[in-house]
């Protein structure tokens, strides 16, 4: 992680110190914006937002073994018992803190970005190049103008490999992402309907994701969905720079893809294993879903692009270990339960129904909460799922609360609302005396994995007993 004197950071900010340590060498280790998870030798950063101030919380920063703090240089009266960097504002001074470490420790950049699938293949493209680099990847949801940052204070000196998540909810925010983070491989994952409340429809969408193209240094490559209509309408209005090297992947196997799936998906108890051109052996990815096939096409396509070989690619992908809540498959004795309870939007919502029926079973199972702002089509984008999940053959199915009553609106009588998270998961529980597959799925303010929590426990328990 970051380790720099005090001086130095007040030099790459045009800043001053104050309650300078007599130790001229004096630093820091490490960054934090929480006072309550500062560590000794830590950088202190306190935030502004909507209901607090992290100036406020400067004694316990201390208490906890803070080195120093950037400090907003108007926030008088100033504490004395800590050294203070001043600057005018503190966020901004830690966005440049941290483009300013990137440039000194000069990895391979990848910027990943999309509606769907964003995480997961971040994981695998950082499990790939580890194979040959030591990589780095963004931890979590640390994938805004807060948390890049935080990624990027994370990298060690020998730092190869830097694969950064990047998420975005209005225009401009990639642009602004990129500019702390300039880019020597960009990846567009997918286009989908999450965020349609801000920008009306998917092509505006996928203008705002391909943002990430301005972000890249000369000759550096792009790689997109070709199977994106939206992608491909951008990049004809908007052409990349001759510079840029653009490959394309295709998970549903459109010959016209520079990667394309040519087999097909074979679903294993531990993943799904597939066939693509330029690749000679099986390709194996413990994920479920047939989503994780155009995933691992964008992950193996960065491998390529950062000189690994076949071997190292399919060793590395094999190897992936997914964020939790992303298409995450637990075996039970009696059943499977499909973890999908990160978030959700339509297309992702299709997705996990078009895995948990791939799941060999007897029952099939969907427990879906609600997905959020998808603007004045929410009525309908949620029924829609519901008559997909009707139509594909899912036996039963239960929504929590509102906006997910409008899933079991489509789905028809099968369908079960509930408002109540443990009644919902007593009603579950009995379904696993027999042999069922369970998919749980929701937006993240619906909290799903505490049902999938709940239910492991209780299959902990009774394994005791």
């Amino acid at each position: 992680m970051i380790e720099r004197t005090l001086k130095h950071i007040a030099k790459v900010l045009d800043a001053s110190i104050l309650n300078q340590p007599d130790d001229k060498n004096a630093g820091i280790c490490g960054v934090s914006i929480d006072s309550r998870t500062v560590k000794p030798g830590n950088l202190y950063v306190p935030l502004k937002g909507a209901r607090v101030d992290g100036h406020d919380f400067i004694a316990p920063a201390y208490t906890n073994g803070a080195a120093a703090a950037l400090w907003a240089i108007d926030r008088i009266p100033y504490p004395n018992f800590i050294p203070l960097i001043l600057v005018r504002d503190p966020l901004a001074a830690m966005q440049k803190l941290a483009k300013s470490y990137l440039s000194e420790i000069d990895p391979l950049t990848i910027g990943i970005t999309g509606s769907n699938g964003k995480t997961s293949t971040k994981d695998m493209a950082a499990s790939i190049l580890s194979e040959k680099y030591p990589t780095i990847k963004t931890q979590g949801n640390h994938n805004n103008e807060i948390g890049l940052p935080l990624t990027i204070f994370d990298l060690e000196e020998d730092t190869k490999a830097a694969v950064l998540e990047m998420g975005m909810e209005n225009y401009g925010e990639i642009d602004f992402l990129c500019s702390i983070a300039p880019l020597d491989i960009a990846a567009i994952v997918s286009i989908g309907s999450a965020h349609m409340e801000n920008f009306g429809n998917r092509y505006n969408i996928a203008k705002a994701k391909c943002e990430i193209i301005h972000g890249l240094r000369k000759r550096g490559i792009l790689i997109y969905d070709k199977d994106s209509k939206e992608i491909e309408e951008v990049l004809q209005d908007d052409p990349a720079p001759v510079s840029v090297r653009k490959i394309s992947f295709s998970g549903k196997g459109n010959p016209d893809a520079d990667l394309f799936v040519t087999s097909d998906i074979s679903y294993r108890h531990d993943g799904i294993e597939f066939n693509t051109d330029g690749i000679l052996r099986n390709i194996f990815v413990p994920a479920a879903g047939r989503h994780q096939a155009s995933n691992a096409l964008c992950a193996i396509a960065i491998g390529q692009a950062a000189g690994l070989d076949e071997n190292q690619i399919l060793e590395g992908l094999s190897r992936t270990e997914l964020t939790k809540m992303r298409s995450r498959l637990y075996p039970l004795k009696k059943g499977t339960i499909l973890d999908d309870s990160y978030k959700s939007n339509p297309e992702s919502a299709k997705a996990g129904i078009d895995t948990l029926m791939a799941i060999p079973a007897n029952k099939h199972v969907a427990v879906l909460a609600g997905m959020l702002d998808l603007g004045e089509n929410e009525k309908l984008l949620h029924e829609e799922v519901g008559k997909y999940a009707r139509e594909k053959g899912v036996d039963l199915l239960y929504t929590y609360k509102t906006p997910g009553c409008f899933i079991a609106d489509g789905f028809g009588d099968q369908a079960v609302k509930s408002d109540d998270k443990k009644e919902l998961i007593e009603t579950l529980r009995p379904l696993f005396d027999e042999k069922t597959a369970v998919l749980i799925k929701g937006s993240r303010a619906f909290k799903m994995d505490e049902i999938v929590n709940a239910l492991l426990e209780e299959e902990n328990c009774n394994e005791k007993n």
